[in-house]
């Protein structure tokens, strides 16, 4: 299987109230094998939930342009 890594992007912003607001986002790909298995597009969503196994990660795929 193949495997992809995480990359995080941070930034701060000041708001109207002038205190600073640090954000930090994590960003992944999807292998090109899995996401043409399960045929995905720009209409799909992925559903993200910790397992009862310690380090397991499960991911439900919804394919919200199908009717």
């Amino acid at each position: 299987m193949p495997e992809t890594t995480v990359s995080v992007t941070k930034s701060m912003t000041t708001n109207p109230d002038g205190d600073d607001y640090h954000r930090k986002q994590y960003r992944t790909t999807i292998p090109k094998d899995l996401a043409e298995f399960f045929d995905m597009d720009r209409e799909t969503t992925l559903e993200w939930s910790i397992g009862g196994a310690s380090n397991k990660l499960e991911i439900t795929i919804h394919d919200n342009g199908e009717e």
